[in-house]
């Protein structure tokens, strides 16, 4: 691929900007957890135990990100991975369970086997650990040895920033951005600066690409279109603007984030949540949302 001359104003990686909620995993559950981290690279660190009824569900919502879950229970252990949706979906949640969970910011992976990103967009996909360890089964690379020391580890420690150590012991040279080759890392930093507001043909002709051609690169990368992943952003940021300050009327978010549309703005809202704004800002309004961030110093700083 030809140099960008452009490449150089925003840099991949080192944005750790991106906007990583899933705010429906608080839902339902004992002592959720999370903590961003914004060295080495950015993601998401969560936790939390589910209660001892029957399989529950949880929405879903569409981020950009791969999630990687590391679930333990008394029969046995689980990985878990979900690639971004396109919409709103139910996820299932195991009873009696621990959950530990790392959100990539959007183009990081767990380069493991032959899965890719674009493999697991708008997947879910779940592993029996306990099936594969010893048995010499080789149909599924994800689950080798690492994965098995990890987990024993992790049955000893209930803090999460020792979990966090441990991820970064075990899986850090599995970390993988090769798969966001120059064009795409930039197409990634600069819809993620401008909120989702930008036009994908603007860009392209920025670059010297065809639109389609442009298109095309980003969608081998991350298993989406650019367009596809801009909306994905504008709506993050109007959810981050609504978890920040529930109390803004709808109108306030719509100007703030450039949509001119109500219904266009209702619609796409709620085919990524499966509520309306007004809805979702009332569930703002009563739910217990922390943000937490840990800087290159790890010093503590509210969101």
């Amino acid at each position: 691929m030809n140099s960008i001359n452009n490449i150089n104003d925003i840099n991949y990686i080192t944005d750790n900007h991106f906007i990583l909620h899933q705010p429906f995993f608080h839902d339902d559950v004992m002592d959720y957890n999370e903590i961003m981290y914004t060295e080495p690279y950015q993601a998401l660190y969560y936790e939390f135990r589910t209660n001892a009824r029957e399989e529950q569900c949880t929405t879903y919502i569409p981020s950009g990100c791969m999630d990687l879950i590391f679930i333990q229970t008394s029969s046995g252990n689980y990985v878990e991975l979900l690639g971004s949706s396109v919409e709103a979906k139910q996820i299932k949640r195991i009873p009696c369970a621990k959950y530990f969970g790392v959100r990539f910011k959007p183009g990081m992976f767990l380069s493991y086997g032959s899965l890719s990103l674009r493999d697991i967009a708008n997947q879910e996909l779940f592993f029996d650990c306990t099936k594969y360890e010893g048995s010499g089964n080789e149909a599924c690379d994800l689950l080798n040895e690492e994965f098995i020391h990890f987990f024993h580890m992790l049955s000893k420690t209930d803090l999460l920033n020792r979990k966090i150590e441990l991820f970064h012991k075990y899986f850090d040279e599995y970390i993988d951005v090769s798969e966001v080759n120059d064009l795409t890392g930039y197409i990634l930093s600069e819809i993620n600066s401008t909120q989702g507001n930008v036009r994908i043909h603007e860009l392209a002709d920025e670059l010297h690409y065809s639109e389609r051609h442009l298109s095309r690169i980003f969608l081998d990368s991350m298993g989406i279109t650019p367009k596809t992943f801009a909306r994905i952003v504008r709506f993050q940021n109007a959810m981050d603007s609504i978890l920040h300050e529930p109390k803004l009327t709808l109108c306030d978010y719509m100007c703030e984030l450039g949509y001119s549309d109500q219904a266009h703005f209702q619609r796409e809202f709620k085919q990524y949540t499966g509520v309306t704004p007004r809805r979702f800002i009332n569930y703002a309004q009563n739910c217990n949302f922390t943000f937490r961030c840990v800087d290159h110093n790890t010093q503590m700083m509210a969101g």
